[in-house]
């Protein structure tokens, strides 16, 4: 089995950085998801790559062979990729936008409606994910653009910030006794913040119903089934049934960026699809 371009992109950091950490940080990756991509290499090219040292990571005999053979082919590939998107001087073609879903909400439809009158050619399709996730696409050319909120920098990419939120407590609007429980995404680095500040003073012995999906939350409180941790443009799209839980709790504030690699400036109809998904919230 050949190993993905992902996973060799992965590999090549490793190598040149000869540190796990830093090479996660540079590539905007979790460190299991670099872990796994090298196991995963590993097995497909049947020898070990790396020995742990106290300083990093040391790459073995093979590793440098390996090294040689994909660092060419993957600087071949990225060439055709830049070739192929400078070739593209019309405006249309098919693009790749990714986001999470509640972030789709807010952004997809100003965008599309841009969209219908400058550029009705174009065709998008969106691809739904954590924004961590999402960057790590664009990095892998599986994305072409990114709506992400709070991102770990790359080098590779650019970053434009385009709006803020804040993520809080909120209740159905009017309820005079509520549940005691939360519903909350508790892989969100801000909601462990606001638990973590408030759960021992103001929600002891409340339940905790974790949910990936902030949509979810967001029905269960308006249904009045507990209080709910999410962003403000989640609780207040263009509906006015909640309300704050407390004012007095504590409050996280999220950035949304527009993201992308810098090759795709290179072609003229991505170059104005950003453009046009530069608008402010």
């Amino acid at each position: 089995m050949i190993p993905t371009s992902t996973e060799i992109k992965y590999f090549i950091e490793v190598y040149q950085s000869k540190h796990i950490t830093r090479a996660a940080l540079r590539l905007g990756v979790t460190q299991p998801t670099l872990t796994q991509a090298i196991k995963n290499i590993e097995l497909k090219v049947g020898a070990p790559l790396f020995h742990r040292t106290k300083q990093g990571v040391q790459p073995t005999k093979v590793a440098a062979q390996f090294y040689t053979s994909v660092k060419n082919l993957n600087d071949c590939w990225n060439e055709i990729k830049i070739d192929i998107a400078k070739s593209t001087t019309e405006l249309e073609g098919v693009f790749t936008i990714g986001c999470h879903q509640s972030v789709a909400a807010y952004v997809a439809p100003p965008l599309i409606k841009k969209i219908d009158i400058e550029c009705p050619n174009l065709s998008i399709r969106f691809v739904h994910d954590f924004s961590r996730r999402i960057t790590e696409k664009i990095v892998a050319f599986e994305v072409d653009i990114g709506f992400i909120v709070n991102p770990f920098k790359h080098p590779d990419l650019v970053f434009k910030k385009i709006g803020d939120d804040k993520v809080t407590f909120w209740r159905k609007k009017g309820a005079t006794k509520i549940p005691k429980r939360i519903f909350a995404d508790g892989q969100r680095e801000q909601v462990e913040q606001l638990l973590g500040s408030t759960y021992k003073n103001n929600f002891k012995d409340w339940k905790i119903v974790d949910s990936t999906s902030l949509e979810v939350v967001r029905t269960m409180v308006a249904e009045g089934l507990g209080v709910g941790v999410i962003p403000e443009r989640v609780a207040m799209p263009d509906q006015y049934d909640l309300e704050l839980y407390n004012k007095s709790l504590p409050v996280r504030p999220d950035e949304i960026f527009l993201a992308y690699r810098k090759e795709v400036m290179s072609s003229k109809a991505a170059k104005e699809l950003i453009g046009l998904a530069s608008f402010k919230l």
